[in-house]
């Protein structure tokens, strides 16, 4: 088996900045706001039909 050495790269902090992606700071909010949100689900063990009524969404929209 042959291993393939891949470089790595220290982040700056905001990896859509590294990424050299135009609207990084916005698609940071994003992720950290979606990661919070994951995280009060997970502590609050809601389950996706929960959220989706809470949110007033379909429930396929709360796994996308």
């Amino acid at each position: 088996m042959t291993q393939e050495i891949i470089g790595v790269q220290a982040s700056n902090g905001n990896v859509f900045a590294d990424l050299g992606l135009d609207n990084s700071d916005e698609l940071l909010v994003k992720a950290e706001l979606a990661r919070k949100i994951s995280n009060i689900i997970t502590q609050q063990q809601m389950t996706q039909a929960e959220v989706a009524k809470l949110l007033d969404i379909a429930q396929p929209k709360v796994s996308a």
